[in-house]
C-alpha cells in the first residue's frame, strides 16, 4: 500500500508544478512572486490622480471665470449705452415739454382779455424763443400782445411777426 503521506506530499509536488506552469503562462514563475498592492502605492496613485483632476477643474473654473467676466463687462456696457440713450431721450422730450409748457403760458396770458384776436394768432416757441405770427387790427394790440408774452417766466425773446391789417 502506499503510505498516505507521500500521496499526500506527491499530490502537493504535482499541484505546485501545474500551478507553476499556470504562472509561467502568465509571465510570473510561482504564486509566492505576486505582490499585492501595497496602501503606499494607492496613495501616491491617489494624490496624482486627484491633482490633475484639482488642475483640470481650476483650468475650466479660470476659463469661464474669465467667460463670466466679459460677459458681465459686455453686459455692464451694453447698459451704459442704454442709459446714456435714455438720458438723452429724456432731455429732448423735457426740452419739447417746456417748450409746449411756454406755448401754453404765453397763449393764456396774451389770449385772457376778452378782445384778444384768439383765431387770428398763432403762438410758436422753441428754446425759450415765442414766435407770435398772424394779423391783428392794430399797432397797440400788437404792442400790448408781444409785451404780455414779454412778461411770461421763462420767455428768452419774442419774434414779433404779427401783421396789422389794414
Amino acid at each position: 500500500m502506499t503510505d498516505p503521506k507521500s500521496y499526500l506530499a506527491r499530490k502537493a509536488a504535482k499541484k505546485a508544478a501545474k500551478m507553476t506552469v499556470k504562472h509561467a503562462a502568465h509571465g510570473t514563475a510561482t504564486k509566492a512572486k505576486r505582490q499585492p498592492i501595497r496602501s503606499v502605492t494607492l496613495l501616491g496613485l491617489g494624490a496624482i490622480l486627484g491633482s490633475a483632476v484639482s488642475f483640470v477643474i481650476a483650468r475650466r473654473a479660470t476659463a469661464r471665470r474669465v467667460l463670466a467676466e466679459k460677459v458681465a463687462a459686455d453686459a455692464a456696457a451694453v447698459v451704459a449705452a442704454d442709459q446714456e440713450r435714455a438720458a438723452a431721450r429724456h432731455e429732448r422730450r423735457r426740452a419739447e415739454l417746456d417748450d409746449r409748457t411756454l406755448t401754453d403760458r404765453v397763449k393764456s396770458e396774451i389770449f385772457r382779455p376778452a378782445d384778444s384776436p384768439k383765431g387770428d394768432v398763432v403762438v410758436d416757441s422753441e428754446n425759450g424763443v415765442v414766435h407770435l405770427r398772424g394779423s391783428v387790427a392794430s399797432p397797440e394790440l400788437r404792442d400790448r400782445l408781444v409785451g404780455d408774452a414779454n412778461a411770461v417766466d421763462g420767455v428768452k425773446k419774442v419774434e414779433d411777426l404779427l401783421h396789422v391789417r389794414s
